[in-house]
């Protein structure tokens, strides 16, 4: 997102220091930022394991260094140096991956980003930050140049209204006068297609609250608290279930021992390898509103 380089930017040009290293990959808002840090910007070529390496040099001489490519290719391509010359040195490099989830549904397998979470979120001492908006971009800037240790900043492309005006998790209760019983929680861009369920189904009186999970491994310190108001919990996102949000929430839910009844809702452990566009390949998850309105009505319809 815009948001993000921009924020960036200007964290740059107040510290020499701040380096921001690409694997032969742009974005049109990249332009503006290479034209104004000069050095500071470095294309390494096709290279994304070499890049993670350099970037660990580079953080132990006291550098903040930024990594970019498409998702998969800045995540699982170098897993192994993001393990051992990144977190395992505890050093403070930023992975940023661009093009989450499903953004590049017409590239296929290769390009999508749905396995992630669940591969960067089993690494000790990396922090996960998926933001949905130009406000949470900006705002995961800020935090992972001041972090002392790994994140991974969980991009996406496009321009979307912000949702909220706060940045990071968020707790939305459309009804405030009642408890709901039912709670919904997503992460990334997919927020404003259930947020625009969510108001539907208000319309015909069904109260649902919404938590949206911006950072994904250190998680809201009272979403625990939140969890046990509630009966029934739906988790929606666009990623493969095995070791997303959904398996969050439920390890959580086990070690608090919270007695609710959890369904998740997201990728389930396939790969679809025809293409089509983002619009296509999300109706064919059934990640798609219609789909999306469908599925939860049948979950909160029935007896909780």
């Amino acid at each position: 997102m815009t948001a993000f380089f921009h924020q960036l930017k200007n964290i740059a040009l107040k510290n020499k220091n701040v380096f921001f290293i690409t694997a032969d990959h742009g974005a049109w808002a990249l332009a503006d930022f290479k034209n104004s840090v000069g050095n500071q910007y470095l294309n390494i070529g096709i290279s994304e394991q070499a890049m993670a390496s350099i970037a660990a040099g580079m953080a132990l001489e006291g550098k903040k260094v930024f990594i970019f490519s498409i998702t998969p290719f800045v995540t699982q391509r170098c897993l192994e140096q993001i393990k051992l010359d990144i977190c395992l040195s505890n050093l403070p490099v930023t992975i940023v991956g661009n093009g989450s989830s499903l953004t590049y549904a017409t590239h296929g397998p290769s390009h999508q980003a749905i396995e992630d979470i669940a591969m960067m979120r089993s690494l000790p001492n990396i922090k996960i930050l998926h933001p949905y908006d130009n406000i949470s971009s900006a705002h995961s800037a800020n935090l992972a140049y001041k972090s002392k240790s790994p994140v991974y900043i969980k991009l996406d492309k496009g321009f979307y209204e912000n949702i909220s005006s706060k940045p990071g998790d968020k707790l939305f209760k459309l009804n405030k006068k009642k408890q709901s019983e039912i709670l919904i929680i997503t992460t990334g861009v997919i927020v404003h297609r259930v947020d625009k369920i969510i108001k539907k189904f208000d319309k015909l009186n069904h109260n649902i609250d919404l938590f949206n999970m911006f950072s994904i491994k250190q998680f809201h310190k009272d979403l625990p608290k939140y969890l046990k108001k509630y009966k029934k919990i739906i988790t929606v996102e666009e990623q493969n279930l095995p070791g997303g949000i959904g398996s969050i929430i439920a390890e959580i839910i086990a070690d608090n021992n919270i007695n609710v009844n959890l369904t998740r809702l997201g990728i389930n452990d396939k790969y679809i390898l025809k293409c089509g566009n983002r619009d296509w390949l999300q109706a064919k998850y059934e990640l798609d509103e219609r789909s999306l309105y469908a599925r939860i009505k049948k979950i909160i319809s029935l007896k909780i």
